[in-house]
This record gives C-alpha cells, structure tokens and sequence, in this order.
C-alpha cells in the first residue's frame, strides 16, 4: 500500500470515528422547541426579543 493511500484511509477512518463519537454523544435536537418565526396572534412579552431590546 503507497503511503498516500494509508494517509486517506487513516483520514476517512478517524473522520468517520469522530463524527460516530458526536453522533453518540450529542443530545438529540426537538426541532419543535424553537420559537414561532413570527408571533402572530402571540400575547406579547416583555423582554422575549433581543433584536429590539433597548441598550442598557
């Protein structure tokens, strides 16, 4: 086996090993947790964004 060849496996191999570890590892995303994108008919609360929330 050429050493570049080796190089490339050993690469793919510890790419492939890492991305199984944070797969194992992470904690699953609820896509359903996140905010509404626009809070229409939404009672309004104070201190919820913070693109508008006045400088302090």
């Amino acid at each position: 086996m050429k050493r570049s060849t080796a190089f490339a496996l050993a690469f793919w191999a510890l790419l492939a090993g890492f991305i199984a570890l944070d797969w194992v590892r992470a904690t699953p995303l609820n896509r359903f947790d996140e905010p509404p994108p626009w809070a229409l008919r939404q009672p309004a609360v104070e201190g919820a964004g913070h693109c508008a929330a006045p400088l302090k």
